[in-house]
């Protein structure tokens, strides 16, 4: 089982039904044989850029255990879902933080390097 979370915003005027939706996308991933560790009502926010023409939405954060087949058919549903604006899933490594690839983490330990070594000079 590998750890990921989730964060998926719903429709402003549907945050009051956030739990069903919650409780919904749990179904989802313990059908799939994975379990829930948390879940995050992170509530209104003003979102950066109009979404379905909505300047805000409620956003929900899910972290989990699962399969890439779980997080398969959650994100499926998601997307047949209107009124889920966005969504986004992140695999975590076993510290709980986002998983960078190698050739990443490189890029970004050079470009510091960088930028220290002109500030120095």
């Amino acid at each position: 089982m590998t750890p990921y979370e989730t964060l998926f915003i719903i429709h402003p005027d549907l945050g009051g039904r956030a739990k069903e939706f919650i409780d919904r996308f749990k179904a989802i991933i313990d059908g799939q044989g994975g379990t829930v560790s948390q879940v995050e009502e992170w509530g209104l926010r003003d979102l950066a850029y109009r979404i379905q023409k909505q300047a805000k939405g409620y956003y929900v954060l899910l972290q989990y255990c699962a399969t890439g087949r779980a997080v398969d058919e959650l994100e499926r549903n998601m997307k047949l879902m209107d009124e889920v604006l966005r969504y986004l899933t992140v695999r975590l490594d076993e510290t709980g933080k986002p998983a960078l690839q190698p050739k990443q983490a490189e890029t970004t330990s050079k470009k510091t390097e960088e930028g220290v070594a002109k500030s120095n000079a």
